[in-house]
């Protein structure tokens, strides 16, 4: 970047700096005064220069207004990744709104508890997502404090009750509104304000709601470009997790918008469109999970796409082989950064991540070091801080991690230390170089004759087995021996391993303890709106 380029954007954050408090919309105005006329989002042949989004966006804030929001009114986003989605959030932050993401796996019983539990006035959802009707659950199930409906299209009928209109109608009712109420309203803005709450996914129980402000936000945003995604405006991120997921919105298109970035929503889940993706828009950045990178690496046609421009390939949320790193480094070049990360909700995003220069051992065996603003400890069950190299629970503690569940007292006081650090629920332990594993989620963990078995573990060491494209471990009852493990298995191409193969590969490679008892052949293994493993559907399966 040119001196005078350098000289600008440090007079620019100066500047912005200064301002009390920033909120989310005033820290987006900033990023559109540097960056005007770049490209902020793309999707086909529809393309928003930054300029263009924040005015479309106001458009949008000004029907919000006229709709009656006030600064702190809860307002949900149901749909797949697209620009509208971005807009509409844009569009409530202007307005001093709180975002309310709901994922698109969800079905309308659970989206009305999200809804009902954050007391969301507004809604705006896609019409439809392939057979499933969004607009149909919510006037089914919708509890009586959702006012709208705002469906996220410009034409056609928007509905079958007066609740439901289109883009074109929130439009249209902002032009009474004027330009200055709504500049009046996002100078009001403060970084005390809330910024959303995300629910986490309850695969262990019942959604919990997970409240941040705005300067919790830019301060999650702020530490991810610094030590995950390291920026360069002008450059092109494809955001393939759900948007209605930290990793999607917030380490997604959130921060794109921040740093100047063109960001492409991504909402299908097929390895041929990924690569023809990144090919045509040149991706620098692609978040993506382990089951499409492997079939990235084993589609029979990989070499035809050129997919030289990515500079980092962010993956995780499930184990992975040394293999898959080595295998995406070749399949992309050599001067491609494969990474991995740990993090929660409850932290607005990444705890940890690893490092560029950091060999394929660590990218697969350790989740990185922590981001240098968190506090993290490894405690044992009384919360007392264990040696490194012993497991525990991971406990973190930092400006971004949350104060407490939304209007859930009983669970925030179950969630932390005395000493503020929040249990995550999560064991592991840290090594000599101060490189955090993951042994499994706590609850996750199961006993073999009293013995600790952490299915993460297993998993690890199943995935360097030939044949073995995917594996997920959980434990099952046992009259013997209280419980014994059970492994999942999606076999690799060609792959005609049995499960008696599987268990004389096991006896050999793991104490006997850890050894799955019983193997189980899948096509593919449930996964959540987040890409990770759904071990709840597997227990099913095992019930």
């Amino acid at each position: 970047m040119p001196l005078t380029d350098w000289l600008f954007v440090v007079a620019e954050f100066w500047g912005f700096s200064q301002m009390n408090n920033p909120s989310l919309f005033q820290a987006f105005q900033a990023s559109v005064r540097r960056h005007p006329e770049l490209p902020a989002m793309r999707s086909g042949e529809t393309q928003f220069t930054f300029a263009q989004l924040e005015a479309a966006a106001t458009e949008l804030a000004a029907g919000l207004m006229a709709l009656g929001i006030v600064r702190g009114d809860r307002v949900a986003i149901w749909g797949v990744n697209s620009i509208p989605w971005a807009l509409a959030g844009l569009a409530l932050q202007a307005a001093g709104g709180a975002l309310v993401p709901i994922g698109t796996r969800l079905r309308g019983r659970e989206a009305a508890g999200i809804l009902e539990d954050s007391g969301a006035r507004f809604v705006f959802t896609d019409r439809a997502f392939g057979s499933f009707s969004f607009v149909e659950a919510l006037l089914e199930r919708a509890p009586a404090s959702v006012e709208r409906i705002v469906v996220l299209d410009e034409e056609g009928t928007p509905g079958p009750d007066d609740r439901v209109i289109n883009l074109a109608t929130l439009r249209e009712l902002g032009r009474s509104v004027s330009r200055e109420q709504v500049e009046e309203r996002i100078a009001g803005g403060s970084g005390d304000d809330l910024a959303d709450i995300i629910f986490t996914s309850g695969t262990t129980g019942k959604p919990k709601g997970v409240p941040m402000t705005q300067a919790q936000s830019l301060e999650a945003c702020r530490m991810q470009q610094a030590e995950v995604s390291h920026f360069s405006p002008g450059e092109v991120f494809a955001v393939s997790y759900p948007f209605a997921h930290n990793a999607g919105y917030r380490a997604g298109w959130q921060i794109a918008l921040l740093e100047g970035v063109c960001a492409i929503p991504v909402s299908m889940f097929d390895a041929t469109e990924f690569m023809r993706l990144i090919e045509k828009e040149k991706v620098n950045y692609l978040p993506v999970v382990p089951t499409i990178a492997q079939a990235m690496i084993e589609h029979p046609d990989r070499d035809k796409f050129d997919l030289s421009s990515l500079r980092i390939i962010a993956t995780g949320a499930a184990t992975i082989p040394v293999s898959q790193v080595d295998d995406l480094r070749n399949l992309v070049g050599s001067g491609t950064t494969v990474a991995t990360g740990y993090g929660l909700t409850e932290s607005a995003g990444s705890v940890s991540t690893t490092f560029p220069d950091d060999a394929s051992e660590t990218v697969v065996k350790t989740v990185g070091r922590p981001l240098s603003n968190l506090q993290l400890k490894i405690l044992d069950p009384e919360h007392n801080e264990v040696p490194t190299g012993e497991r525990g629970e991971i406990a973190v503690k930092g400006p971004q991690v949350m104060k407490g569940y939304y209007n859930n007292p009983e669970a925030t006081k179950a969630a932390f230390t005395q000493d503020g650090f929040l249990l995550t629920g999560d064991a592991g332990w840290l090594d000599e170089d101060g490189n955090l594993h993951i042994a499994d989620r706590i609850k996750d963990m199961y006993l073999v004759g009293g013995f600790n078995c952490y299915p993460a573990e297993i998993e690890n060491l199943m995935l360097s087995m030939d044949g073995i494209s995917q594996v997920a471990v959980i434990g099952v009852d046992d009259e013997r021996l209280g419980q014994v493990g059970r492994a999942f298995v999606v076999r690799s191409p060609g792959s005609t391993i049995t499960e008696e193969d599987v268990i004389a590969w096991c006896r050999k490679e793991m104490a006997n303890y850890k050894v799955p008892r019983s193997v189980r052949f899948l096509d593919a293994l449930p996964v959540n709106n987040t890409g990770k493993i759904a071990k709840n559907e597997l227990r099913a399966m095992a019930s």
